[in-house]
């Protein structure tokens, strides 16, 4: 499982905003090139959306599934290739909040997946990437929260 925090002087309701606005993690995160909801009620459990993505060259579409919010504190969605659910939490500190991003993968990617990784065109060591791209996404939104936007 990889793990990134970051604490932010923010309310933990703005903080909640952000982290379940899919269609805005492309303003944050070094892969994402967009999100939109497709089925149900978005932000609730069993709601479904798309992410764009692209590293380098390569573009490709993630079909996800919301599967555990309590409102203002978790939200968890799980993606199809590869199989990995994402959670993000949010704290109250004294000065603001704290953002804990987890990332963990199960299952066997398939046999696409597989190659793709294996060619290095998403890059070389893929869990250093996306655990640099995790604290790289929690630091922007840090950036944007606290400039008051």
């Amino acid at each position: 499982m990889d793990v990134a925090n970051i604490e932010v002087d923010a309310p933990p309701s703005r903080v909640w905003d952000l982290v379940t606005d899919i269609a805005g993690y492309h303003r944050f995160s070094p892969e994402n090139t967009a999100g939109h909801w497709t089925g149900g009620e978005p932000v609730t459990v069993g709601a479904t959306f798309t992410g764009g993505n692209r590293h380098g060259a390569i573009r490709w579409t993630t079909h996800c599934t919301v599967v555990d919010v309590v409102p203002g504190e978790r939200f968890s969605f799980e993606s199809d290739e590869p199989k990995a659910r994402w959670t993000y939490e949010v704290q109250p500190t004294d000065s603001g909040s704290r953002i804990t991003e987890t990332r963990e993968i199960y299952g066997t990617p398939a046999w696409y997946v597989r190659l793709i990784q294996r060619s290095r065109l998403i890059g070389s060591n893929r869990d250093a990437l996306m655990q640099q791209g995790m604290h790289d996404t929690l630091t922007a939104m840090k950036r944007y929260l606290e400039k008051g936007a």
